[in-house]
């Protein structure tokens, strides 16, 4: 398996001139917790990544809801190809501490967005995964 084949809905878009407000507003109807931002539309490139919470992070900051998103926005993304492993997205995850990663076609296009719920939809990926794991620290032939 792929990490495209966990990827079940299109990424969220947002440009990096939208206000905060805006942001939690598409947080809220859609249902998600981390938007990407990028300028342009067709082919979509990411440039950053705002989570909700860089959202609760910037208001308790002070920074007004009409605030831009570039100003509280993540810009250092941590992204991985649609064909990469499971296992490489669950690492990038664990190693930077993030809960959403950003996935690329191999042009360097947005695919999608793969978040650490996804993995828990797939029930016979995450045992396998588990299993793996358990075998790597434990020895397990």
């Amino acid at each position: 398996m792929r990490v495209e084949a966990l990827i079940k809905r299109t990424p969220v878009t947002i440009s990096p001139s939208a206000t905060i407000r805006q942001a939690a507003e598409v947080f809220t109807r859609e249902k998600i917790g981390l938007l990407v931002v990028a300028s342009s539309v067709s082919p979509v490139k990411a440039q950053a990544v705002i989570s909700e919470r860089d959202v609760v992070r910037a208001v308790a900051r002070g920074m007004p809801l009409t605030g831009q998103l570039d100003a509280v926005a993540t810009k250092k993304l941590v992204s991985i190809k649609r064909s990469d492993m499971p296992s490489k997205a669950i690492r990038f995850m664990m190693d930077n501490g993030i809960r959403h990663l950003v996935v690329e076609n191999d042009d360097g296009t947005l695919f999608g967005v793969l978040s650490i719920r996804d993995f828990f939809r797939e029930g016979k990926l995450l045992q396998s995964l588990l299993k793996d794991e358990a075998e790597d620290v434990h020895g397990v032939d």
